[in-house]
Order: C-alpha cells, then sequence, then structure tokens
C-alpha cells in the first residue's frame, strides 16, 4: 500500500510539474537555472527516499509503459533529473557520461548535469526506449 501510494505521488508530482510549466504545446519543458551549478554525485536511490535538495532544480522523468516521459527536456546547467522505474520490468539510464545500473520497479536514479550540451540516452535493455536532455545556459 506505501508503495503504491509513493509511486502514486511521484507520478501526481510529475504531471503536477509539467503542468506548471506554462509552457505551449509541442515545445520542450525548461528548467530554470540553478542557484549553484555544481556537479553532484550520481547515485541509485529507492523511489522511497525523500528527493529535496535546497537550490537544486530536479526534473523528473517517469519509465512507464517500456518509455521515458517525458522522453525530451530542455534544463538549465546544474538542474538534476531524477528517473523512476514504474514499470514492472528492469530498466537503465544510459548515456555517454552517465549510466544508472538496473533499476527495478520503484528504484529511482539521479544525475545532475553541469555542461551544456545535448545528452542522448537509452534503455540498454529495451534499445527502443530513447530520450534526450538539453542543456542549455
Amino acid at each position: 500500500m506505501k508503495r503504491e501510494f509513493v509511486i502514486l505521488l511521484i507520478l501526481f508530482s510529475v504531471f503536477l510539474a509539467i503542468g506548471c510549466t506554462g509552457n505551449k504545446a509541442g515545445q520542450p519543458l525548461t528548467g530554470e537555472p540553478s542557484a549553484t551549478p555544481a556537479e553532484t554525485p550520481t547515485t541509485a536511490t529507492s523511489a522511497e527516499t525523500p528527493a529535496v535538495s535546497a537550490g537544486v532544480k530536479k526534473i523528473e522523468v517517469a519509465i512507464q509503459g517500456f518509455a521515458f516521459n517525458p522522453s525530451s527536456i530542455t534544463i538549465s546547467p546544474g538542474d538534476t533529473v531524477k528517473w523512476t522505474n514504474l514499470d514492472s520490468a528492469t530498466h537503465d539510464v544510459v548515456g555517454t557520461d552517465f549510466s544508472s545500473g538496473s533499476l527495478k520497479k520503484g528504484d529511482s536514479y539521479e544525475h545532475t548535469f553541469a555542461k551544456t550540451d545535448t545528452y542522448n540516452y537509452r534503455c540498454s535493455f529495451h534499445p527502443s526506449m530513447q530520450g534526450t536532455i538539453i542543456v542549455k545556459a
């Protein structure tokens, strides 16, 4: 019951974050600049771990239905992206400069993007699952 509540809370947060951006349909989501664009280590965490850090913009990406949602986002240097696996299948998040390792249902992975660039990533278990992070100053 607690796990379902946490998953529901994560989904609600993702939809709320998408709805609060005020972007027009078809435009990528844009993060706000972080107060301190410092690189933080990447770690895999449980979905039940609170993820609130002062001064860090965190963008949620749901792994659900064998897809990354949203599949493309635009953020600022120093922003953190958090992927959470909501599928029963094991997935991972693999980019050129980052890798989550295996994520079972409910597991999360975070990575802070320090440099402006375009980062393509995928699930190595399911090659059709692909996503893009665009980091703009």
